[in-house]
């Protein structure tokens, strides 16, 4: 009967019969592969499932390391907070969250709510945002300046005597 032929752990081939395929039961022989509905190649993450499609469509396309683009994004989102907070200081500086009609046996009522949008941490969280994306690109500029320098060149002249010969 023909040996498996695999290699072991020791480096050794293995010694086992062989099945119809060449391998033993231990390497190869008895697997029949994946189970079905098996999702070991499912690309799987704690966004995947918050995903949109077109957000999933373009998830390969993002670039990632693109700082400066984050601080400008987080910038242009500061000034949009700063803008509905001034439009909505020009009013009375509430947003309407639930506006409701319901008919009872009194007649029908008109129910409003409004409550005033905290702006204030909306902003105070995107200038931090901005500090912090600052401050890291200006520790890697820092790092890459800091590449070029080292200590300023300076002139070494080497002068060789030959102590036998004095007049040399």
């Amino acid at each position: 009967m023909a040996e498996c032929g695999a290699k072991t752990r020791s480096g050794q081939p293995c010694k086992a019969h062989a099945m119809p395929n060449g391998r033993c039961r231990k390497h190869g022989g008895a697997s029949t592969g994946a189970p079905k509905g098996n999702q070991n190649a499912r690309k799987h993450g704690i966004y995947s499932d918050t995903l949109t499609a077109d957000e999933q469509g373009m998830w390969d396309e993002i670039n990632v390391g693109t700082l400066d683009d984050d601080i400008k994004i987080a910038k242009l989102q500061l000034r949009r907070a700063l803008i509905a907070q001034a439009k909505a200081e020009e009013g009375d500086g509430l947003d309407l969250d639930v506006e409701t009609d319901s008919n009872g046996p009194s007649g029908s009522t008109k129910t409003t709510q409004r409550r005033r949008r905290g702006y204030e941490d909306i902003i105070n969280r995107l200038l931090g945002r901005i500090g912090d994306l600052e401050a890291k690109r200006a520790d890697i500029m820092k790092k890459l300046e800091g590449d070029d320098e080292g200590p300023a060149p300076q002139r070494v002249e080497v002068v060789v005597t030959d102590a036998r010969r004095p007049e040399a």
